[in-house]
C-alpha cells in the first residue's frame, strides 16, 4: 500500500469516526430533547388532572351543600313551622293559663330558629362563590375583619373580569388563610388587599403591618402556608411570601391570563 493510499485510508477513517461521533452526539441531544418534552407533557397532564380533580371536588361539595340546604328547608323547617303553629294555637286557646309566658318563650325560640335555618338553607343552596365576583367576596372578608374591631382591612381593586368558581375559590381561600394568620399571630392594626386584573393576568397582593416572622422556619412546617402555595401552583400562578421581624408580612400572587381563562 502506497503512502497516498495510507493517507486516504486515514482520512476516510477519520471522516467515518467523526460522522459516527456526530451521530452519537445528535442522538444524545435528540434523546434529551424528547425526554424534556415528555417530562413537560407529563407535568402538563398531571397539572390538568389535578385541576380537573379539584373542579370535580368543588362541584361535588357544592351539590352536597345544595342537597343539605334543600333538606333543611323541606324537612326540618317544615317541622319547626308546625311546632310554632301548635305552640301559638295553645297560647291563643289559653288552655294552660299558668304557662302563657313559657309558651310565648318557646314560640319565640322556635321562630328565631326558623329564621336562622332559612338563612342557612338559602346560603347553602345559593353558592356565594359562584354568584359573586372576587372583589365582592374579598370585600365581605374585609367587612368581617372590620366588625371584629381587632384591626382595619382595606380593599383596592383595578379592573375585573368574570372568573371560574375554581379560580375564585382558590384565591379567596388563600386570602382567608393570610387574613386569619395576620389576625392570630401578627398583632397588626391594618391589612391591605389589592386586586388587579388586566390583559396580562390577575394579581392579588396582601400586606399587614404586624410584627412579622422568620419565613424560612415557618414555611418548612406550616401546613396552612403549604396549602396556600399549592392552590396557586395548581392555578399555574406564582406565590411570593415575604416577612421580616418588625416590618410586617406581604403576599404577592399572580395568575397569567391564559391560566385564568383555562381553568
Amino acid at each position: 500500500m502506497g503512502e497516498s493510499e495510507i493517507k486516504i485510508f486515514i482520512i476516510l477513517t477519520g471522516i467515518i469516526v467523526l460522522v459516527f461521533i456526530t451521530g452519537i452526539i445528535i442522538f444524545i441531544f435528540q434523546y434529551r430533547e424528547r425526554k424534556l418534552l415528555y417530562n413537560k407533557e407529563k407535568a402538563m397532564i398531571e397539572e390538568q388532572h389535578q385541576s380537573d380533580l379539584l373542579n370535580k371536588q368543588l362541584e361535588i361539595r357544592q351539590q352536597t351543600m345544595q342537597f343539605i340546604g334543600r333538606e333543611l328547608h323541606d324537612s326540618v323547617t317544615q317541622k319547626l313551622t308546625l311546632a310554632s303553629i301548635y305552640t301559638q294555637q295553645m297560647e291563643f286557646e289559653n288552655l294552660y293559663p299558668g304557662m302563657q309566658e313559657k309558651l310565648k318563650g318557646i314560640s319565640t325560640i322556635i321562630n328565631d330558629s326558623l329564621v336562622e335555618l332559612r338563612d342557612l338553607s338559602k346560603s347553602l343552596t345559593e353558592s356565594k362563590i359562584e354568584n359573586s365576583s372576587l372583589s365582592d367576596l374579598l370585600m365581605l372578608e374585609c367587612e368581617r375583619v372590620n366588625d371584629t374591631g381587632i384591626c382595619r382591612a382595606l380593599l383596592q381593586t383595578t379592573g375585573e373580569a368574570p372568573l371560574t368558581i375554581t379560580v375564585k375559590s382558590f384565591l379567596l381561600r388563600t386570602m382567608q388563610e393570610f387574613i386569619q394568620n395576620s389576625l392570630k399571630h401578627s398583632n397588626c392594626r391594618e391589612i391591605s388587599i389589592r386586586l388587579r386584573h388586566d390583559e396580562k393576568g390577575l394579581a392579588l397582593n396582601a400586606a399587614d403591618d404586624g410584627k412579622g416572622f422568620d419565613v424560612t422556619t415557618v414555611q418548612s412546617r406550616g401546613i396552612g402556608l403549604n396549602n396556600m402555595r399549592r392552590r396557586i401552583q395548581i392555578l399555574g400562578g406564582s406565590f411570593n411570601l415575604q416577612s421580616e421581624a418588625g416590618r410586617g408580612t406581604s403576599l404577592e400572587l399572580f395568575v397569567p391570563i391564559d391560566h385564568v381563562n383555562s381553568q
